[in-house]
């Protein structure tokens, strides 16, 4: 349950970031897609035929972010893995746990056990939020691309998905808002819908799909 709440947590503070963002007007909108198009395809390994539909703002600090929870929490879970295997005695539980001379981390054993246990929580579930944040949407006919930080600083990860397998998500237990949450095919993904090249980008694929169905039929 705690680790429930942790994700909800975490999951409503970068939701609020990015509602905050989304709300700024960006002036030129169109012409700064078109200016970026070529420079951001270069740099996703993506040829001529896939046009930019949609830019997330905050990919600079989402960057540093990812990069920092990756590393604090491998970091951490390791050297306490190292330090619970090769130092520490079982027979001092109940004695406090001090880091060097005079600065108590913990009262006992289980008092750091919670510590860490629940940093660790905290940063997984603030990583699964941003695993779910779609920095750059790609269209080609009715084939789409979305790319996704990766676990490192200038990494990504690609996912392709078709028109029809694109729908908006309602909220569950876990994840309280369902205004930008989408299901791309067999992952999901964040879109705040102000950030598109132009709203009939997101009207195409809230609608197309349904077109699409109806053609099948």
């Amino acid at each position: 349950m705690n680790c429930i709440r942790l994700l909800r947590l975490a999951e409503r503070q970068t939701t609020n970031i990015f509602r905050i963002t989304s709300v700024k007007t960006i002036s030129g909108h169109h012409i700064k897609f078109t200016e970026s198009q070529d420079r951001w395809r270069v740099r996703d390994g993506l040829s001529k035929e896939w046009q930019l539909i949609y830019k997330a703002p905050m990919e600079d600090i989402l960057k540093y972010v990812t990069t920092y929870l990756t590393f604090s929490t491998a970091t951490v879970a390791l050297g306490s893995l190292y330090y619970g295997i090769f130092k520490y005695d079982t027979a001092n539980w109940n004695i406090p746990i001090i880091l060097g001379d005079d600065v108590v981390i913990a009262n006992n054993g289980t008092e750091c056990l919670v510590y860490l246990g629940t940093f660790i929580a905290f940063h997984i579930a603030v990583k699964v939020v941003l695993s779910k944040y779609v920095v750059r949407l790609y269209q080609n006919g009715d084939e789409y691309l979305a790319i996704f930080r990766g676990n490192t600083h200038n990494s990504i990860r690609k996912h392709n998905f078709h028109l029809k397998e694109f729908k908006k998500l309602n909220p569950t237990f876990v994840v309280s808002w369902g205004d930008a949450r989408y299901g791309l095919g067999k992952k999901h993904g964040i879109l705040l819908e102000n950030y598109f090249k132009t709203s009939e980008y997101l009207n195409r694929l809230l609608h197309g799909n349904k077109a699409l169905h109806e053609k099948e039929y």
